[in-house]
């Protein structure tokens, strides 16, 4: 498998990392509000500890105080770590040989750069190797760990201790009812759980589970969308069957590549059977002297002396065929600049029989070619050694080709925006992952649909018959669209669409990659509408106001009717916030607010300039004795007791009136009287109603 992709492509960058003298319960903490599996121990920036979930198993057994506990004294030293740019397919092995779920990642200078978990590999191998192929009875511990809900913490932690085990599952008549897992007990360590508390107070329920026969794809989508990294497995009946990890992926896919490996060494030594048995050395000589295979061809004697190029290795080499004869094998590579380390090794293997293959890269000029090597022995009918075969082939474009479908399909398989691939008549073909989770279909349940399935119904036949004919035109459209979940939700997407054409330029298939984008929308609806009201009250505030009451007034110029602005004050408001605090003062003002809108009609406007203050509109007022009613009622009404917690408490109010006909109908004046007016009111004794001359 050809590697292209480093360690720091797929790590999670800056990882939480704290000082050997952190406290505990600090830690754990951070553990917790984070939701992470571990913290990077730190002197400096440089890694000297790890602190995982599984090393929290011993704080409730030791009774260790986490407020005087250091995390140096509990934490595991002398971690494993990897530099950023090592490959990714040799950090993986590292983690399978040494059994590692934490593998800290470093730079150049050795300082914490990320860290890399069973979730990272999960998401860049899994999908390759179990999708669809492999169910969760192949890779679930089938020696669960069981206790009852009367047993103890203390109880499930020796257990976890003793057995090594991911989690302790709770149950009852055989059938799980709760677990409890070395996350939990970040948790209860935080929380200073007792090791007497029995488990039925402290385990996760209800249990996250697995039916046994389903696919490995569909376990770890369900540990990611409920973010647990183990899954009790039962059976059709509900009993418990297994416990399967996130680690155990790990490990499956593991032995998967060793069986896809011992693959090729098979298929690799039945070929040599097969040449032993069709090849004598006039079949050798006649396969070699064949100068149309494609592919470089060098024969050595016993001594490793060349004897033969064919024209391809003769001008790879870039040696005359005349020079080389009796030339030895390694020589030749080294004068083309070629590496021998891998060579030497061939040859030695092939001397005992063996074949051996390998990859190189070989620079010509400012060119880098990809090169594979095979090399065989060989042999007469006793199984002596006669000479050696040699074939290079020239596998630049092919490893080229496969890195673009290797991109191409991690860039399919991983993007967070939806894709859809469909044929010339738009019937879907393909879906990704993403697009799973954002509509909430599966690929089985759309394939061969038209993506009309996901209309919401809120755009008209016009808008998509614009939106084919730009398809139609250049080939192209991009454009925002509500469309809808299986669950009935709509969502706001913003949709690309692009044609594929074949060679003869008709359209092949169509691509639609699209992104929700419902969260951003409704962030900016709810902006704008901060932007125009209270955030307490929700009322309008001072710009929403502004902009009304000048709307009602150029109304009025027209019609001449009659506008009266309220400014309310409330009295006795400051003594509530001194005595009872601001979030009760915060109450009164909601309640207040309320008042104010039922007791008003839908055409007026009642809104929130700050503080305690409160304004009215009031509009087509009848006459000025009606808006000085309206005022009376509204003090009535905010004079009724308010319960804060069990308490009664009350405020009354202050209410100064303008009419537009006493501000000739402009804004700032009518205000200004308004406020002029309530300013009287209070001099008059408060909980009163004065309009303004």
């Amino acid at each position: 498998m050809n590697a292209s992709i480093s360690l720091k492509e797929i790590c999670t960058p800056n990882p939480i990392c704290v000082p050997t003298h952190a406290l505990l319960a600090v830690v754990l903490e951070l553990m917790a509000a984070n939701r992470i599996s571990s913290v990077v121990v730190v002197e400096g920036k440089r890694p000297v500890g790890i602190f995982t979930e599984r090393d929290a198993l011993r704080i409730i057994p030791e009774l260790l105080n986490i407020q005087t506990t250091s995390i140096g004294s509990v934490m595991t030293g002398a971690p494993v770590v990897a530099p950023l740019h090592l490959d990714f397919f040799e950090a993986y092995h590292l983690c399978a040989q040494k059994n590692l779920r934490h593998l800290i990642v470093v730079d150049t200078e050795g300082d914490v750069y990320g860290i890399a978990t069973d979730s990272d590999f999960i998401k860049m191998l899994g999908f390759d190797v179990l999708s669809g192929h492999e169910i969760v009875e192949n890779i679930m511990h089938k020696d669960v760990h069981t206790l009852t809900k009367n047993h103890t913490l203390n109880d499930a932690v020796v257990l976890m201790l003793k057995s090594n085990a991911n989690g302790i599952v709770i149950i009852e008549a055989d059938k799980p009812i709760g677990i409890i897992t070395e996350r939990d007990l970040v948790r209860l360590g935080q929380d200073h759980a007792s090791g007497q508390t029995l488990l039925a107070d402290m385990m996760s329920s209800p249990v996250v589970t697995v039916d046994s026969k389903r696919s490995v794809y569909f376990a770890i989508e369900h540990m990611r969308k409920q973010k647990i990294r183990t899954l009790v497995v039962v059976d059709e009946h509900g009993v418990l069957a297994g416990l399967m990890a996130e680690h155990d992926v790990v490990k499956r896919i593991e032995s998967h590549y060793v069986y896809m490996l011992n693959t090729i060494i098979q298929r690799q030594a039945d070929d040599i059977v097969r040449i032993r048995k069709e090849l004598d050395e006039r079949h050798v000589l006649s396969a070699v002297l064949h100068e149309s295979l494609g592919v470089s061809l060098i024969i050595a004697d016993p001594d490793r002396k060349v004897r033969y190029l064919n024209p391809a290795a003769t001008s790879l080499f870039g040696i005359a065929r005349e020079s080389i004869d009796g030339e030895k094998l390694e020589r030749l590579f080294r004068k083309a600049n070629m590496p021998v380390e891998q060579l030497l090794i061939a040859l030695d293997k092939v001397q005992t029989g063996e074949s051996y293959e390998y990859d190189l890269a070989h620079q010509i000029k400012d060119e880098v070619f990809e090169l594979h090597v095979r090399m065989a022995p060989i042999q007469d009918q006793d199984h002596h050694l006669l000479g050696y075969v040699q074939t290079i082939q020239d596998e630049t474009e092919k490893k080229h080709s496969e890195r673009k479908l290797k991109q191409a399909a991690s860039i399919f398989d991983n993007t967070i925006e939806g894709i859809i691939i469909t044929d010339a008549h738009a019937n879907i073909l393909s879906v990704n992952p993403a697009f799973m989770k954002i509509t909430g279909y599966e690929e089985d349940e759309v394939r061969g649909s038209n993506p009309r399935v996901l209309s919401s119904g809120r755009q008209d036949q016009a808008f998509y018959q614009r939106m084919w004919g730009a398809l139609n035109t250049t080939g192209y459209w991009q454009g925002e669209l509500w469309n809808r979940r299986k669950n009935g939700e709509a969502y706001a997407e913003w949709l690309t669409i692009s044609a594929i054409l074949d060679a003869d330029q008709q359209v092949k298939n169509y691509i639609a990659v699209f992104a929700d984008i419902t969260s951003s929308k409704l962030a900016h609806d709810e902006f704008e509408f901060l932007a125009h009201h209270d955030p307490l009250t929700k009322l309008p505030n001072r710009l929403l106001f502004n902009a009304r009451l000048s709307h009602a007034l150029s109304r009025t110029k027209r019609t001449g009717d009659l506008i009266a602005v309220l400014m309310i004050d409330l009295d006795g408001f400051k003594l509530i916030n001194d005595q009872y605090g601001h979030q009760s003062g915060d109450r009164v003002l909601e309640i207040v607010a309320e008042r104010l809108i039922t007791h008003i009609r839908g055409e007026d406007t009642v809104a929130r300039l700050g503080g305690d203050e409160f304004v009215i509109v009031l509009e087509d007022v009848t006459s000025y004795e009606g808006a000085t009613d309206v005022a009376y009622k509204l003090i009535e009404a905010i004079a009724h007791p308010m319960m804060l917690n069990d308490i009664a408490v009350s405020v009354t109010a202050s209410i100064g009136i303008a009419f537009s006909t006493m501000a000739d109908n402009n804004p700032k004046v009518l205000i200004t009287g308004a406020d002029n007016a309530l300013y009287e009111a209070k001099n008059a004794g408060k909980n009163t109603v004065v309009c303004a001359h």
